[in-house]
This record gives structure tokens, C-alpha cells and sequence, in this order.
């Protein structure tokens, strides 16, 4: 494991949950944030002049051009959606823009009914790709990079998946099949979750559960960002939540506490690939035998990590045993902490 993920997540404690239908958080909390300051997309768009916009008059689908005018770092997140001018995007990956800067950032298109200018420019809502789509487009992300050295997406996979999303939430399908006629058409469903699903003091992340299986954990690491994008990110994962709401039963807090922390052992067997971001810092690339994901670390500093269950949509995921410290082997040295004991993830 990366030496700067595993200090990150020897710091992190495992705090208390929320629960909603059938679905779980464990919020994830920590003493200290990262030492650079950086600000949110939505803040940046808001108050600090930033600008989204196509590549060129033509546009081009898999680009954007992204134009930041402050003396701010601005945060853009894997899977953060882009509305507006010629048809809606997400990004393919997290960016951290540099103060005073033009970038050209790497998205996929997620309304393909579309190649007309609706807006100038491109404004952000409260939400990203739903988790399972964002854990399927990293993957394709990982595979590129790997044999390419490009943050592209499978656009087609994209495209398939949104389209599967309509049918299995049985959502008339819209004239450009756009991604959020999805979210507004589910938008009572998910009041219950979103009204429960709050952010708490020290809070950078959490680990969600959907049908008592491990869906996916968020983290970004600065309290002010993480409040900010909360809601969107919480978003994502109540969109899948809410196909098979109502069907399954939970389990006990216990069992699915060490299910939570079972999942973050895992990073423990998994390899972190570094290489330079779009713009400043090191994008992180995390494959292992049952855990997937993508990030961004700058200065030596965890920035911003999703990580999911290399698996099945369903994102299952086995519960094995967690050691207490005192039983810890040699070769296990990542430690991570409970709200109640200190423990050891094998």
C-alpha cells in the first residue's frame, strides 16, 4: 500500500451510523485535514469567477475547458456532474486546479440526446454519477491509463449503463436520455435518505451500505470541502439505493461495523499506482483482489479517495474477522481506528 494512503488511514477513525430504509453510512472522521487549502467546484463557480466550458466552438465530447481566475486550488470530483452549453458531462477524474490556471479536464458525456447549446457555460447540481456507474467508470478509466496513458472513459459503457439505470428504475425515458432526468424523477424517494443523511463535526467521508453490503467509501480530506460536497456525494449512492428499497432487512450494528472496517483492510492488499494528474498533484489508481478506486494526493497528502468493491453491481462483499491490536501480526501494519477500541484490519 502507498505510504501516503496508509498514513492517511492510520488517522482515521470509524465513527457513528445513519441508517435510512436500506441503507447505511459510517461516517469517517479524522483530527487533522490536509495542510493545503483548496475550495469546492461549487464554491469556486459561485464566488471566485471559475468557468466551464467547451474545448472549442465545436466542442468536443470527452474534453472541457476549465478556466480558474482566483488564487484558490479548486477541487473537481471523479464523477461530479457538468450541466449545460452543448450536453451535460462528469468528470472522468479528480482534478485539483492549479490558482491562475486554463486545464483542459477529461469527462464523459452523460445526456447523448444532445449536441446543441443549452448555456454558455456549464453550471454544477447536487450530484455525481450514481456510485455504481462511477465505480464502473473508473474501471474502464484504470484500464486506459493502464494501456494508454489517457483519463478516457468506454463512452459506450456510459451510455449502456445510463440507459440500464432507466430501465430497472422504470423511468420514462427522456428525449436525451439525460443522466439527471434520472435524479429529478426520483427526487421524492430520496427525501427520507437525504433528510437523514447529515453531515457530523469532523467529518471527511464516509463508508455507505447498501442491502448490507459494502457499496463504496468517500473521502475528501478537508472538513469545509467534505460539508460542501456531502450532499452530492451521498446523492450518488441513494440513487441505487432506492432500486431495491423496501426489499431487505438489516443486519446488527456490530456485524456491519466490521463489515465497514473489513473493507478498509483491504487497502492494506492492494497496490496504489501513482502517476502526475491533469493538473496538480498525483492521481492514484487502486486495484486489488476485491477493492477498486481512484483518488488524488498532493504535497505527500491524501486529498480526495472512492473506492469500491471490485465486484458485481450488487457490491458484495464477504465479512472476515478483525484482530484486536493485541493479537496483530507483524506483516499487518495497518492500523485504523474504531469509535470505541483501536483495532487492527487483517
Amino acid at each position: 500500500m502507498d505510504v501516503v494512503v496508509q498514513e492517511f488511514m492510520n488517522q482515521a477513525k470509524l465513527g457513528a451510523k445513519q441508517v435510512h430504509d436500506n441503507m447505511i453510512l459510517f461516517c469517517l472522521l479524522s483530527a487533522n485535514t490536509a495542510s493545503e487549502k483548496f475550495i469546492s467546484l461549487d464554491d469556486a463557480l459561485q464566488h471566485h469567477g471559475l468557468r466551464i466550458s467547451e474545448i472549442s466552438k465545436g466542442g468536443s465530447v470527452p474534453e472541457l475547458r476549465v478556466t480558474n481566475p482566483s488564487e484558490h486550488m479548486v477541487l473537481l470530483l471523479d464523477g461530479e456532474e457538468l450541466v449545460g452549453a452543448k450536453q451535460n458531462r462528469a468528470l472522468n477524474t479528480t482534478v485539483l486546479l492549479a490558482p491562475k490556471s486554463r486545464t483542459s479536464i477529461p469527462v464523459s458525456c452523460v445526456e447523448r440526446g444532445r449536441w446543441n447549446y443549452s448555456t454558455k457555460h456549464f453550471e454544477s447540481r447536487s450530484r455525481t454519477m450514481n456510485a455504481n456507474l462511477r465505480r464502473s467508470k473508473s474501471m474502464s478509466v484504470n484500464d486506459n491509463l493502464s494501456r494508454t496513458g489517457r483519463f478516457d472513459s468506454d463512452q459506450s459503457g456510459v451510455w449502456n449503463e445510463i440507459d440500464r439505470k432507466y430501465a430497472r428504475m422504470s423511468v420514462n425515458p427522456s428525449s436525451t436520455m439525460a443522466m439527471s432526468d434520472i435524479y429529478e424523477s426520483m427526487k421524492s424517494s430520496s427525501e427520507g435518505y437525504m433528510q437523514t443523511f447529515r453531515p457530523v463535526t469532523g467529518q471527511i467521508g464516509f463508508i455507505a451500505l447498501i442491502d448490507r453490503q459494502i457499496a463504496g467509501m468517500e473521502i475528501i480530506n478537508n472538513y469545509e470541502v467534505y460539508a460542501r460536497s456531502h450532499g452530492k456525494l451521498v446523492n450518488s449512492y441513494v440513487l441505487d439505493a432506492i432500486e431495491t428499497a423496501g426489499l431487505n432487512s438489516q443486519t446488527g450494528q456490530r456485524s456491519l461495523r466490521l463489515r465497514a472496517g473489513n473493507f478498509l483492510g483491504r487497502l492494506a492488499e492492494s497496490t496504489v499506482e501513482e502517476r502526475r494528474s491533469v493538473s496538480l498533484g498525483q492521481d492514484l489508481r487502486v486495484h486489488g483482489p476485491k477493492i477498486t478506486g481512484c483518488g488524488l494526493s498532493y504535497q505527500n497528502e491524501i486529498i480526495q479517495l472512492s473506492l469500491f468493491p471490485n465486484g458485481h453491481k450488487s457490491g458484495h462483499d464477504s465479512v472476515a474477522p478483525l484482530r484486536r491490536a493485541s493479537s496483530r501480526r507483524k506483516s499487518s501494519q495497518t492500523q485504523f481506528h474504531d469509535q470505541t477500541d483501536d483495532i487492527i484490519i487483517d
